[in-house]
């Protein structure tokens, strides 16, 4: 079995090649992308760059050359409910794109909808043309990160875990104003700027997929600092742009809580599957 996990920068996926075997870096033209074994399954990694344009084309390059039968995508996110703080789990139950729709007059009013996305989106494949912004996570994915968070209370719980709707847009999102908007149009727990892509791209392939993200902060102005900021719009290579001890630690524990979960949904799953082949 054929399993793929992305993340948009190295850090969100480097815990994972620790934990696999005969890993080989794989050409791809877009992304830098790893292949391991797992007790016989073999497992692509892939780094997509961030945003949306950069994730939903490494998402393709994924599915088209290896042929995933489940896709993950891993990382950090800032979160909009105030019950989640740094290094908790949110599990995307639902993507939407925030920054998909409309805007007119003056001041400027937004109306959000979905993209119109050239594949049958109905059993009855009538409307090839049909907006649609809620992508809503594979079944067995989600109750494979259930057993998964069951797992977690029971032996060592050191964030929490929810599960709902992740909110992407291509925008990196610190402004008390604008969260609280997109927690209010769209109900959602987290912020990001790759998991609508994403899931939009595996679901016109019709490829299951979950995205899983860590907390990083709280999405506010008052959470980022001026260094941090110059750190985010840096157009230098990301190994060579420095953050302060706090920032480097709050995106590092995120990413590894992100990623040691997604692996422990993976086992819950080629558990599952094992079991009822």
């Amino acid at each position: 079995m054929t399993l793929g996990v992305l993340g948009a920068l190295g850090a969100e996926v480097e815990p994972l090649l620790d934990k696999i075997k005969q890993v080989q870096r794989i050409d791809s033209p877009v992304g830098v992308f790893y292949q391991g074994d797992y007790e016989g399954h073999r497992l692509i990694l892939g780094v997509t760059g961030t945003q949306k344009t950069s994730a939903a084309a490494a998402t393709q390059a994924l599915i088209s050359v290896h042929g995933p039968k489940a896709v993950f995508f891993t990382g950090v996110a800032g979160a909009l409910n105030p019950e989640l703080t740094v290094g908790d789990i949110v599990i995307g139950s639902t993507l939407i794109h925030h920054d998909a729709g409309f805007l007119y007059g003056k001041p400027h009013a937004f109306i959000p909808c979905g993209p119109r996305i050239a594949a049958p989106f109905s059993d009855a494949e009538k409307v090839p043309w049909g907006r649609i912004n809620q992508f809503c996570s594979d079944h067995q994915l989600m109750l494979a990160a259930r057993k998964a968070s069951d797992k977690l209370s029971v032996e060592d719980r050191r964030f929490n875990i929810r599960e709902g709707v992740i909110a992407t847009g291509d925008q990196v999102i610190f402004s008390g104003v604008k969260r609280a908007e997109i927690e209010k149009d769209f109900g959602a727990l987290a912020v990001e700027t790759e998991g609508a892509a994403f899931a939009q791209v595996a679901w016109t392939n019709r490829v299951p997929f979950l995205v899983i993200r860590g907390i990083s902060d709280d999405a506010h102005e008052r959470s980022v600092t001026e260094e941090r900021i110059k750190l985010l719009t840096s157009d230098q290579p990301i190994a060579e742009t420095n953050g302060t001890s706090e920032t480097r630690i709050r995106l590092n524990e995120a990413a590894k809580n992100a990623a040691l979960f997604t692996w422990a949904t993976m086992e819950a799953l080629l558990i599952c599957r094992s079991k009822t082949a």
